[in-house]
């Protein structure tokens, strides 16, 4: 199901996310939902930029693929937008409303509720069926916010998707110039912290999860500046 075709408009050379992808991206749900999302998404993009200092560098491939990154900062899965706005973050449930916002305009696939009647829903399924009608999904394989400079064994989640939807995985390091970025209490947008999006190399699974993990995070890690020890511990699986 690989491609080498571009279904995005834009994405060749990523050297910003433009107004069209985040128009063209088409956020699923309802009518009232996608009309809701689409200027609310429009206004977030423009809040980010004005409020950071964002720079894309790399190409950005085209077609389904699930995108990897490391994520030292609680704002990331909404800052990587900017390099691919067409992309559906995997994202934790979370108790700050404004980031739960956030998370519902990106049309967000939560993992858990955060309620104790259902604590976890797993969001392998809707990822899988989202890669399969040849989209895109965005995930941070640590399992959240990870603000060290060394990256922790990951979930699988990523390895597993990508391998059963038969797309590529890529790389995006993220690189906060002060890392590992301002807490929101002292994000101040005048001073317009910089963060580098970096596209990486584009890494095939192979079916070895083990394998496939310690390809996938060596490949993050000299993307994004971290370090990467592979353990001789299994993977966890959650």
């Amino acid at each position: 199901m690989t491609s080498s075709v571009d279904r995005h408009p834009g994405a060749s050379e990523s050297r910003g996310a433009t107004l069209r992808d985040a128009l063209w991206s088409h956020p699923r749900g309802g009518r009232v939902a996608s009309l809701t999302r689409t200027p609310l998404r429009v206004a977030l993009w423009a809040v980010l930029r004005t409020g950071l200092r964002i720079r894309v560098e790399g190409r950005r491939h085209g077609g389904p693929a699930v995108i990897v990154s490391n994520h030292p900062h609680v704002i990331d899965g909404l800052v990587v937008l900017l390099a691919d706005p067409t992309m559906r973050p995997v994202a934790r449930w979370h108790r700050i409303p404004l980031l739960r916002a956030g998370m519902w305009i990106a049309d967000s696939l939560i993992t858990t509720t955060g309620t104790p009647v259902r604590p976890h829903r797993g969001a392998f399924s809707g990822a899988l069926a989202h890669l399969l009608r040849d989209g895109r999904v965005w995930i941070a394989p640590e399992g959240g916010w990870q603000p060290e400079l060394t990256l922790r064994y990951p979930r699988t989640g990523a390895v597993r998707l990508a391998h059963a939807a038969a797309v590529p995985i890529q790389i995006l390091g993220v690189v906060h110039d002060d890392h590992p970025g301002p807490t929101l209490g002292s994000w101040r947008m005048r001073a317009r912290p910089r963060i580098l999006l970096r596209w990486g190399p584009v890494v095939e699974t192979t079916g070895d999860v083990e394998s496939d993990i310690d390809r996938m995070m060596a490949a993050l890690g000299r993307t994004c500046g971290a370090r990467w020890e592979s353990p001789s511990t299994e993977a966890d699986t959650g």
